[in-house]
Formats: C-alpha cells, structure tokens, sequence
C-alpha cells in the first residue's frame, strides 16, 4: 500500500529537463537514504529527463542568463534549452511564446551560442 503524501504548492515555476535532473537527483538520493526504495513514477521521470537533458545542469543558468538577455520569455528559454535548436529555422518553431520580432543576427546569435553549450 503506498502512502499519501499532501503537498503545498509554494511556488510554480518553468523548469527545462536539466533543472528537472539536477532537482530530482537530490530528492532521489534522499528518498533512498530514507527509505531504500524510490516510488516508480519518479525513478521513470528521472530516468526520461536524465535521458533527454541536452545541456549539463551546471550549464543551464548561463544559457537562462543569456536567453532572458535578449529578451525571451521563459516558455520559449525552456523550450530551447529541452530541444537545443541546430539551426535558425528549427529555433523559429520555438517561437510562438513571443509576441515581437526577433532580428535574424539575434536568431543566429541564439544558435550559435547553443551549439557551444548543447551536448553533442
């Protein structure tokens, strides 16, 4: 029997799979040192974004930095850090969030720092 666990949300915020890892891994190792055995939805999602997490956690906060410097919305920052675009057309699918024109040098700029920091 699995036992029920309330929670108060504090606080709601957009987290790209990176910052999901490095959270969970946290919360993992304290639930195994706990009580030895980690329930199977975390132990999956931990699993999936461990998997699909394109950038290292300890790299994530400057790409925030720098993405929420030229001015994107956190939608769009989550969704590129998640899917590390390759190139301007596959980065201005992930633009749906903003409602302004965005420079090509910006887009290319976007790109380019990108493929310094996604995992190859």
């Amino acid at each position: 029997m699995s036992k029920v666990v309330r929670l108060n949300i504090i606080e709601q915020k957009l987290l790209s799979n990176p910052e999901v890892y490095h959270l969970l891994s946290g919360v993992i190792e304290k639930i195994r040192e706990k009580e030895g055995n980690v329930p199977l939805i975390l132990s999956k999602t931990f699993s999936y974004v461990e998997k699909h997490s394109k950038i290292r956690p300890e790299e994530v906060q400057s790409a925030i930095s720098f993405l929420k410097g030229l001015g994107f919305k956190d939608e769009t920052i989550v969704m590129i850090i998640n899917i590390c675009p390759k190139t301007v057309d596959e980065l201005r699918i992930l633009l749906d969030y903003e409602e302004r024109y965005i420079e090509e040098n910006t887009l290319k700029e976007v790109v380019e720092y990108m493929k310094n920091v996604c995992l190859k």
